[in-house]
């Protein structure tokens, strides 16, 4: 247990040492704007809870998936495809450079 509050701990100073960065900043407002539209789209066509919405977007993004919830109308499945395509690898990029932030302070 004690690992994983340490690994939680380097992992959140990597994320304050990355938010200096210029491309880090970019990749995250990218990645907001993406989970914020995911959920307006969701809250709009679906008439799913704010919550929900924005629960679905983070799930998509994260290829993580939910058995519970999912898009029933046609244009919400189109825009689950294109959202959750263009959305990983942005989600991806987020990721990578985190831990690269976090692997570099390790060796600091």
């Amino acid at each position: 247990m004690k690992s994983l509050g340490l690994g939680l701990v380097r992992l959140f100073l990597g994320f304050v040492h990355g938010l200096r960065d210029p491309e880090f900043q970019a990749i995250s407002f990218l990645l907001i704007v993406a989970i914020l539209t995911g959920a307006v789209f969701y809250h709009s066509v679906e008439g799913w809870s704010w919550l929900d919405s924005a629960y679905f977007s983070v799930v998509s993004l994260t290829t993580v998936g939910d058995a519970t919830r999912a898009p029933t109308t046609g244009l919400s499945k189109v825009f689950t495809m294109v959202f959750s395509v263009s959305g990983i690898a942005l989600m991806l990029a987020f990721l990578s450079r985190l831990g690269s932030y976090r692997d570099r302070r390790r060796q600091d």
